[in-house]
């Protein structure tokens, strides 16, 4: 089965955001939406990025999914279990979160 993530949810002034950025906010949004119980149930997921939403910073794509990557090992088996719903230019940034991850190479530690 297939569920929607808000990645954006609770987050103050979100609809004025065009960037998601920082380390910090990714690990907040991370325990928010409980993803460490998420990587180990059998569901899939969709992580719904509003329209508002031009681009992730990488910092932001490693505190909420580097986790994630490094558990799932392989982008292949990453992007099965989370799909990513935005735009282009925003998906760029979270392939070179990916394999940043998967590299180990994780700025600001």
């Amino acid at each position: 089965m297939k569920k929607d993530i808000e990645i954006t949810k609770d987050i103050n002034g979100v609809n004025e955001m065009l960037v998601l950025s920082g380390r910090e906010l990714g690990v907040k949004q991370r325990k928010k939406l409980n993803i460490d119980s998420l990587d180990k149930d059998q569901n899939q997921y969709s992580v719904i990025i509003p329209e508002n939403i031009v681009s992730i910073n990488s910092s932001f794509f490693l505190g909420a999914f580097g986790k994630s990557v490094r558990h799932y090992k392989t982008k292949e088996k990453f992007l099965e279990k989370y799909e990513f719903k935005c735009n282009e230019n925003t998906f760029i940034t979270i392939t070179d979160g990916i394999n940043d991850a998967l590299n180990n190479i994780d700025i600001l530690g």
